[in-house]
């Protein structure tokens, strides 16, 4: 699946944190979305912070992730814990 513009590279990256965190997200925020030139590898680069949790305990979680912009595939993908700020 070709990836043309930042809101596909947005649910991609939102549907794949889903996956991988196994946790519904409750709220989300873009930190940055961006397509790197062809001559530093052509990728999106996602920037999501995410409050994840079940009922009552929630944490904000920091997820990068890039995603390969002609199939689709996630090439990398990395979580941070996040503050309590949004919680």
């Amino acid at each position: 699946m070709r990836v043309g513009s930042w809101e596909q590279a947005m649910e991609i990256g939102l549907r794949e944190a889903e996956k991988r965190l196994s946790a519904k997200i409750k709220r989300y925020w873009v930190s940055s979305i961006s397509l790197e030139p062809r001559t530093h590898g052509g990728l999106w680069n996602v920037r999501l912070e995410l409050q994840v949790g079940k009922r009552l305990s929630k944490k904000l979680v920091r997820v990068a992730i890039k995603i390969d912009p002609e199939t689709g595939e996630i090439r990398e993908f990395s979580t941070t814990a996040g503050s309590a700020r949004a919680i």
